[in-house]
């Protein structure tokens, strides 16, 4: 696709990254232009090394950042121009304080706390490092802000480079479409528009949905996230350019020599460098809705006049590309492995998660799903009731559903992401029940046309077909 710049866009870019980056058809994003087209990225595409846009994303999908975000953060964000002046808007706001907090911060390698997806209150030091202030208080958001204000009074913190990642709820709430307990700000999400068709992922994680806050010259610095998973972002305000690398040695060079550092101007010639190495140099715009790996490198920088605000779910998807992806997070003979990696403890707990979601999938697959959706009639449901989807997202999902190609990829998606875990991750085959082994052999075996029977009838044509077992279990 043509690249094309406003006369606004360039004037924002001049002195940033190299326009001839931006404008090298090969390292552009993947713009798709519907809010279907999107989805089935996100479901059943392969996007490792690429960057997927759906321009205006936020009113397709039916997210616009009145509807999605708390009030009280926009009433703050409108009343400010930089990240300075929200914090010291911050520092008066008693009710705000107690609500929200910025967790610890994206550290050094050697400095992390190894849970997923950390940050907080941001600053580039006088080395042009990016640090975090008090990184072992999490909950201590006032303390965050006076201490790195006071940096800032002191000349040791860029006023500029301030910025607030991972902004979450200091305490889970329920929230308010599917009942849950969680900690994220949004009071809706991709995942919700999509409803449960969730279920066909390998794990997407919204309770800990982080919020992040940035001016002109801030941003993350280069990173490789914690979980080899991929990212769906909504970027409700201002500009932002991003760049991912291709995954692997460039991935982990980049990590290695440029660990933490924000690409902000004036570039060095080492950074300037190591962008052209990069797979992907895009420019976000204000209500851009994305999705890209954050299993490689990956850096941001804001480059508006005014404050950005974007959020991310982290989600992982049942190709098994990506899938696979995901379970070499802790594989330190993977070429994929970094310094840094959460802690195998930790990614057991993702990795049990990730195991129920497939026996939902499963569960659905063998009622009829995911065509039917089965959960209309559980105990959940129930919970549900008060909450009404838009139109737009009945309208999305019937869309997808009535494409057999989607739902045939979605189903060999599921069954290959199985024999994965069945074949590759000791911790996987502990924990993938009789339920998803039931599901897995049916479509091995070519007898998913008896998803739409019923379990009574398909647990005896299961009998019948031993033979037809027997082989399946043999590509497990």
């Amino acid at each position: 696709m043509a690249s094309h710049f406003s006369a606004e866009e360039r004037a924002l870019l001049e002195g940033t990254w190299p326009l001839e980056l931006l404008e090298d058809p090969i390292r552009q994003p993947r713009v798709v232009t519907t809010a279907r087209e999107f989805l089935w990225e996100v479901f059943v595409g392969e996007h490792l090394g690429d960057f997927i846009v759906l321009p205006n994303g936020v009113d397709l999908l039916g997210l616009a950042e009145e509807d999605a975000m708390p009030s009280d953060v926009l009433q703050a964000l409108d009343s400010t121009s930089s990240v300075k002046e929200l914090l010291e808007r911050l520092q008066k706001d008693s009710e705000m304080l107690g609500r929200y907090k910025a967790p610890s911060g994206i550290l050094s390698s050697a400095e992390r706390t190894h849970r997923p997806g950390e940050a907080g209150v941001e600053y580039v030091d006088h080395k042009g490092e990016q640090r975090t202030v008090l990184p072992k208080q999490r909950r201590n958001l006032p303390g965050r802000i006076n201490e790195v204000l006071r940096l800032v009074e002191k000349g040791e913190a860029d006023a500029e480079s301030l910025y607030i990642a991972e902004m979450r709820l200091l305490e889970a709430a329920i929230h308010p479409i599917n009942r849950e307990k969680v900690k994220t700000v949004c009071k809706r999400d991709v995942k919700d528009v999509v409803g449960h068709l969730a279920s066909w992922t390998f794990y997407w994680d919204r309770h800990d949905e982080g919020v992040f806050i940035g001016n002109r010259g801030s941003g993350k610095g280069v990173h490789v996230d914690q979980v080899l998973w991929s990212n769906v972002g909504k970027n409700w305000r201002g500009y932002k350019l991003v760049a991912a690398w291709p995954k692997g040695a460039v991935s982990n060079r980049i990590c290695r020599e440029f660990d933490d550092q924000l690409f902000s101007p004036p570039l060095s010639d080492a950074k300037a460098a190591a962008l052209r190495e990069a797979a992907k140099v895009a420019l976000l715009r204000p209500g851009d809705v994305y999705f890209f790996s954050g299993g490689t490198a990956h850096t941001a920088l804001c480059i508006s006049r005014g404050m950005g605000l974007s959020a991310y779910e982290s989600i992982v998807t049942l190709h098994p590309l990506h899938s696979g992806l995901c379970m070499q997070t802790c594989d330190r003979s993977s070429p994929c492995w970094l310094e840094g990696a959460m802690p195998d403890d930790e990614f057991e707990d993702i990795l049990e998660e990730a195991s129920d979601q497939l026996q939902e999938a499963a569960q659905q697959f063998l009622q009829g799903g995911p065509q039917i959706d089965v959960t209309s009639t559980s105990k959940e449901a129930q919970k549900l009731k008060a909450f009404e989807p838009p139109q737009l997202w009945k309208d999305l999902r019937a869309e997808l559903l009535a494409d057999q190609a989607f739902v045939r990829l979605l189903q060999e998606h599921f069954a290959a992401t199985v024999a994965l875990c069945l074949t590759r991750s000791r911790y996987m085959r502990s924990q993938i029940d009789c339920t998803v082994k039931r599901a897995h052999r049916m479509l091995t075996s070519g007898r998913a046309r008896f998803a739409s029977v019923s379990p009574k009838r398909s647990r005896s044509r299961s009998r019948r077909g031993k033979s037809a077992r027997s082989e399946s279990r043999s590509n497990e």
